[in-house]
Formats: C-alpha cells, sequence, structure tokens
C-alpha cells in the first residue's frame, strides 16, 4: 500500500476510537444542519429566493447528477455536503475533482478558507490542513483535492464520497479512473455537477441516465410552466418589464412557486436535475433575452444561462442530412472498378467501401460489420480494393499481417496531434499518419457540401448515419499552456464514422488530394 496512505491511517486510527462511540442516529439531518445556521459570504444559509434549492439539499440519493447553468449555488451546495459527509457519515476519504490544478487552488482560497473563518466554531474546528498539498482533514475524515487533467493525481487516493466539479472539462476517461478510487468503499456515493456543453456527452449524458428532474413553475390558473422547454417564447415583454408569462393565460410567473418534477420517475439509479438561470431570482427575464437577443455566442449563452447542451450546427453531422445523400443504388456485393475501403476495430470490424464517381468526391457503395479478419481479406479482392486504411488498435498483429498479403494496397493509420497538413503515407513501414481533428473536418466536409453519394436507405445505412450523428466537435483547453483547440469527441457508437473517415483518406490519396484542409 502507498506509505502516504499507511501514514494518514495511522493519524487517523486515534480519531477513529475517539469519535466510534458517537450514536449514529442522533446525528443531525444535511438540509437542517445548514440552517443552524451556517454562514455562507457573509449571511446565514437559507433557502429564501432560493426555493429550489430545498429538495436539493434534502435528497440523500447516493448518485446525484446536477446539470446547471452558471451562479446557481450548487457548488456551494456541494462544499457543504463535502463538510457534513466528513464530519456526520463516518467517511475515511472524500475527493474533490477538478477540471485543473489551477481550479484546486482557487476552489481552495475562495471557497473553503472563507468558510473556515466564517465560521469558527463549527466548521473552523472540525477541518485542519495537513502537510500534504491539496489534502484537508474534516473531523476524522481528509478531503482530498485533485485536479482531473493529472493521471497522478488520480492515483493511491481511497474515497468513500466523490465530487465532480464542472466534469465537461475534463478528460471524460478521468471519470473512469476516479470511480475506482471508491473501488473498497461501503458507500460509494458521488455528485456530478458541471455546465452542460455538448449534447449527449458528459453531464448531459449522465443527466439522460437519471431521473430528469425540471423545476415547474405553477401559475394561479393551475397550468404547470417548463420555462427550460418553452424558452424564449416563456419571456415576454410588457409595456414595462419582460415577464416568466404562463403559456396558458400569459400571467406573469413566480419563480419561487414551482416543484421538481422527475420525467422518468421509474428510474432508481441517478437523482438528477437541470437548472436554469430562468428561474433565478437574482438575474432577471429581462437580462436573459436581452443576452439572447444580442450574443454572437450562443453555445456559452444556452451552457451558462439556460443550463442546457447546444452543439452549432455545422459542428454534428445530423442523421437527417446524412440520409439524405441516399442515392437509387441497393448496397453492391463487389465492384470491378477500382475501390477504396476504410475499416475501424471495435465491437466488430466496421468496413465501409466507395468508389470514385464523375460528378462527386465519391460514391460509398457498400458498409458492413465483419466478426472474423478473413472476411476482410475477401473484401480486399471481390471490391478490387486498391487502397484501404485500417484502424491499427486494439488487434495490431492482425492488421499488420493484412497490410503485408496486400502491400503497398492497406496501410494502419495512427493519429498524430501534432501534425499539420497532408497525410504522410510511409511505403516502407505501411502506415499513414494525419491529424485526427483535420482529417476528421475533412470527412465531415464532405458530407456537409453533399459532396459524396450513400447507398439506398436501409438499415445498415440509417446505422451509418447515427454513427456519424455521434461524433461533434468540442473547444478544449491545454492545462500547461492556456492554449485552445477544436477536438471531435465521441458521443455514442461512432465506429462507422472513423471507418468512412479512413475510406475518405484512401479515396482522396488515389485522387491526388493529400491536403484535407483545402477541402
Amino acid at each position: 500500500m502507498d506509505t502516504r496512505i499507511d501514514l494518514l491511517d495511522s493519524l487517523l486510527q486515534p480519531l477513529s476510537r475517539q469519535y466510534e462511540r458517537e450514536d449514529t442516529r442522533s446525528i443531525i439531518k444535511f438540509s437542517d444542519w445548514v440552517l443552524k445556521p451556517i454562514i455562507v459570504d457573509g449571511f446565514p444559509f437559507g433557502f429564501d429566493k432560493h426555493e429550489y434549492l430545498k429538495e436539493p439539499y434534502e435528497d440523500n440519493h447516493p448518485f446525484q447528477v446536477d446539470m446547471k447553468s452558471a451562479q446557481m449555488g450548487l457548488t456551494t451546495r456541494a462544499m457543504l455536503r463535502v463538510i457534513y459527509n466528513g464530519r456526520y457519515r463516518g467517511f475515511r476519504g472524500i475527493l474533490y475533482l477538478f477540471p485543473s490544478r489551477t481550479d484546486v487552488s482557487d476552489f481552495t482560497k475562495s471557497r473553503i478558507d472563507p468558510l473556515i473563518s466564517e465560521n469558527p466554531d463549527t466548521i473552523g474546528e472540525w477541518v485542519r490542513d495537513t502537510d500534504a498539498t491539496n489534502i484537508k482533514r474534516i473531523w476524522n475524515c481528509f478531503l482530498y483535492l485533485r485536479g482531473m487533467k493529472s493521471r497522478v493525481g488520480l492515483k493511491s487516493v481511497p474515497g468513500d464520497f466523490i465530487v465532480y466539479d464542472e466534469s465537461d472539462e475534463a478528460a471524460q476517461n478521468a471519470v473512469d479512473m476516479a470511480d475506482e478510487r471508491m473501488s473498497h468503499s461501503i458507500y460509494r456515493e458521488k455528485m456530478m455537477l458541471s455546465n452542460p456543453t455538448l449534447p449527449d456527452y458528459g453531464i448531459h449524458k449522465e443527466f439522460l441516465l437519471s431521473n430528469q428532474k425540471y423545476w415547474l413553475l405553477k401559475c394561479r390558473c393551475g397550468q404547470w410552466n417548463d420555462l427550460v422547454k418553452d424558452f424564449p417564447e416563456c419571456l415576454v415583454e410588457t409595456k414595462n418589464r419582460v415577464i416568466r408569462a404562463c403559456r396558458k393565460c400569459g400571467k406573469a410567473l413566480n419563480p419561487a412557486r414551482g416543484e421538481w418534477v422527475a420525467m422518468k420517475p421509474r428510474v432508481k439509479e441517478r437523482s438528477g436535475r437541470q437548472y436554469s438561470q430562468l428561474y433565478s431570482q437574482f438575474v432577471s427575464p429581462a437580462e436573459i433575452l436581452h443576452k439572447f437577443r444580442a450574443t454572437n455566442n450562443m453555445k456559452d449563452f444556452y451552457n451558462l444561462k439556460i443550463g442546457v447542451p447546444y452543439i452549432e450546427a455545422e459542428n454534428r453531422l445530423s442523421v437527417e442530412e446524412v440520409m439524405a445523400l441516399c442515392g437509387d443504388e441497393g448496397m453492391s456485393s463487389g465492384e470491378k472498378v477500382p475501390c477504396f475501403m476504410g475499416v475501424d476495430q471495435g465491437k466488430g470490424l466496421h468496413a465501409v467501401i466507395g468508389k470514385d464517381h464523375p460528378g462527386y468526391s465519391g460514391q460509398l457503395v457498400h458498409m458492413n460489420v465483419y466478426k472474423d479478419w478473413e472476411e476482410i481479406y475477401s473484401l480486399m479482392d471481390n471490391f478490387n480494393i486498391t487502397r484501404a486504411v485500417i484502424d491499427a488498435q486494439p488487434e495490431l498483429r492482425n492488421a499488420r499481417e493484412l497490410a503485408k498479403k496486400f502491400k503497398g494496397r492497406v496501410f494502419l493509420n495512427y493519429y498524430s496531434e501534432h501534425q499539420r497538413g497532408s497525410y504522410k503515407w510511409d511505403e516502407e513501414k505501411l502506415i499513414v499518419t494525419c491529424n485526427r481533428t483535420e482529417s476528421l473536418d475533412a470527412s465531415h466536409q464532405e458530407i456537409k457540401l453533399a459532396q459524396i453519394i450513400l447507398p439506398k436507405e436501409c438499415d445498415e445505412v440509417r446505422m451509418f448515419a447515427k454513427h456519424l450523428h455521434n461524433v461533434g466537435k468540442k473547444l478544449e483547453e491545454e492545462e500547461e499552456t492556456g492554449s485552445k483547440r477544436y477536438i471531435y469527441v465521441k458521443l455514442g457508437d461512432d465506429h462507422y464514422r472513423h471507418a468512412y473517415n479512413y475510406e475518405c483518406m484512401a479515396r482522396q490519396h488515389a485522387s491526388g488530394l493529400l491536403y484535407p484542409e483545402l477541402l
């Protein structure tokens, strides 16, 4: 076991013995404890003008998902929950995770330190610094503050409770790694809170798996109103002001007069809520409506003001626009003319085959999922494949054998984030390297500009369209340098998306088009 953990355990043992006789039946409820009162930002905590927070503070579900707009009080809730759990729940370790190390430092200075100084007789007595960086002791529990972009920061840290703060800004595989920190816990509780970014990604994906609670406002006429669903029509200009208007009678709604209603009440595994500034009593409807009309950044507006995911149409292919490219010819079983193939490894071997077309960039003639590599060998002959690009991983050996069998016709693909410009074909090593984003941009544009023809509509083509829809473009910031770049992220099964990208690479090479950024 990690020596640091041994040291922490030795420190905890006397404390555990000291408090082991505490009667757990007398533990105060979290929603009552915060009203004792706890001082937050100079004022006693309360639910006045934050009525939408009362039920969430009473929610003890072990897996909570908060998809939120900015400035809705959810970070305060998470922070208080951490202190309460450390003091009263018998937890030994709590992880509070942020996108980056910088966020950890800012959180400690702006959130934890003021909370300690404003509550010297309670929280100030329970929370202590340790010799280790970014570790605090809450009663007989250790709180670990970590950035999720560093794999090292997530190793050798045990946890009974994990908070993922702004999880959409971190790599999604870091969430899986952090979850492993609770593998030996009997509690395994977690809370995820974040501004949403893309549909079907991150916090929105988790929210869709929850019971999906929304704060619905009840009008005096009896009508229930979902402001998020009805935006922007729910905001109405009158002579003197902008109001939240009832969809039935048109009168002003009171944002304090609402209830949390689950869209999927049968789901029990996750308790999820969506928070929007539309029912904030500190952000006026006039301000929201003005920013909606004036913004040139609709994504940030919907993410941070309305609290819902958003992606520009140009950054995600829709199923409808892909299906609109279907032609009149059915799926081919073989071709005599030269063809090009892309194969992506995953749940089977997803193969996409295309050929040249006199009026378009190309025409896809075949797509299917195969179980055995022998079937890919047969496709090479049946479709007269002159160039194929194969995903090198995970079955590198089988991919290499295919490339050796059809030397000069099959190339293994490796993405290189630092490469710019044309694809690099290594005829000796039988590999091709390219910049992932630039390469996907090229095939993305081919669909957007309707430069490709698909086979006639069928189940496999519909699956192909869905896989293309399951990839979106997202702006990412580098933690060390602060530089920003666009990347494509997975929003669902996407094997056909990459198989098509590989076919496009092979076809572009045969056409002499070596610079995908020129598409």
